[in-house]
């Protein structure tokens, strides 16, 4: 598992360069290295070795699952000591060889950030829903080597950054156990696009580091599940749109303003203008309704809800992703109350699901009840739904 390749650590050339035997790379098929390393194993390339990870996580898991060169190995991590524990040990089999860089141009087309065992940690957090990281390699296993593997202590530590938080602003998290075999959507990474499974994977890592974050930092949390589902609606979606389309869908009430008028040439005219800046938000509003789950299995009074109905749910979703742009180019956060663990009652099966009151103060800042669209695990639920539905279509 060690591909840190580079000319020399000096940064010139060893003489011997050009002359070392390296593979033909085909850029057109190059795919992450967990999708051509199970294309590998499906091809009866030999084994080269097998590597172990520990999957680090707050959450608890039932059963195990081996898919192609990949082993999820159930720890049954009960200790109270710590609340993020190796729950899953993550056994790989190498089948294929690296890749040896040429050097000539610069290539970031699957970089996500992580490594092989970081893209399946992310793969397996968005299909269960739970936190999920990658820890060092902990153990190796050669042939001819010792059977029962080497330790292995390279590299540096790993530990993820986690602060809970009571109540939890995302509870969707903490339900469980869950069973591993939920990971067998995996397999059909070997029957999609490298474009589509390049999207899905930094979707994913996107996905991760929200759930890590979302206890201690939850502004930045609703900027990576956007950009988690941005990522995805654009390998989506990729028709263009009727400028006035987008206008409808990202701004329903000027439209209907305008369209009152009468007047298509100022319709049209304030659509194109306005064109660059509604496309992003037309396109991830799209998406999530187009790929919109049911509604939530458990839900809080009606009065406490989100309306679950087209037209609300554009509304509310546009609303979204305009906090989501205040923040990215004004740096505005997104508001208070969208920031705060969820309101409970007693008799609820489930939190709030918006601001449960006409309005709120905080922060120096006073909200409608309007102005907050949704709480974040409503939108982690229609987030990560909506990104699994896409990947279930494929």
């Amino acid at each position: 598992m060690r591909m840190n390749w580079s000319k020399d650590s000096t940064g010139s050339i060893p003489e011997d360069w050009d002359t070392m035997p390296k593979p033909k790379i085909d850029q057109n098929a190059r795919a992450h290295t967990t999708i051509s390393n199970w294309k590998a194993f499906s091809e009866n390339q030999p084994w080269l070795e097998s590597v172990e990870f520990p999957l680090l996580t707050d959450a608890a898991f039932t059963g195990e699952l081996t898919l192609g060169p990949y082993a999820f190995i159930n720890t049954v991590a009960t200790s109270q000591r710590k609340t993020v524990k190796p729950a899953v040990v993550l056994r790989y089999a190498v089948h294929r060889k690296w890749d040896y860089p040429d050097f000539s141009e610069t290539d970031s087309t699957l970089y996500h950030g992580g490594g092989p065992a970081e893209e399946l940690a992310a793969l397996a957090s968005l299909c269960m829903g739970v936190r999920l990281r990658a820890g060092r390699l902990t153990r190796r296993f050669e042939p001819h080597g010792d059977p029962f593997g080497r330790p292995d202590e390279m590299g540096d530590p790993i530990e993820p950054y986690f602060v809970p938080a009571t109540p939890p602003l995302n509870p969707n998290a903490l339900t469980g156990p869950h069973p591993l075999e939920e990971l067998s959507r995996l397999s059909t990474l070997l029957t999609i696009t490298n474009e589509q499974s390049n999207a899905l994977i930094r979707s994913s890592r996107l996905y991760q580091e929200a759930l890590w974050a979302c206890e201690s930092d939850p502004a930045m949390s609703w900027l990576l599940l956007v950009s988690a589902v941005e990522v995805v609606a654009n390998a989506w979606m990729t028709d263009e749109v009727d400028n006035v389309e987008r206008l409808q869908g990202a701004r329903p009430s000027l439209y209907k303003h305008l369209e009152e008028r009468g007047d298509r040439t100022l319709l049209s005219l304030i659509a194109d203008e306005f064109a660059s800046v509604l496309g992003a938000t037309q396109k991830f509003v799209k998406f999530c309704l187009t790929f919109i789950p049911p509604t939530p299995p458990k839900r809080p009074s009606e009065w406490a809800q989100v309306r679950w109905t087209k037209t609300s749910l554009r509304s509310a979703l546009s609303k979204v992703y305009d906090y989501r742009s205040q923040a990215l180019h004004s740096g505005k956060p997104f508001p208070a109350p969208m920031c705060t663990s969820p309101g409970r009652l007693a008799e609820w099966d489930a939190p709030a699901e918006t601001l449960s009151s006409i309005a709120i103060h905080q922060g120096g800042s006073t909200w409608l009840k309007g102005d907050i669209p949704m709480h974040f695990h409503i939108f982690e639920y229609i987030a990560r739904n909506a990104i699994l539905n896409w990947w279930q279509q494929l």
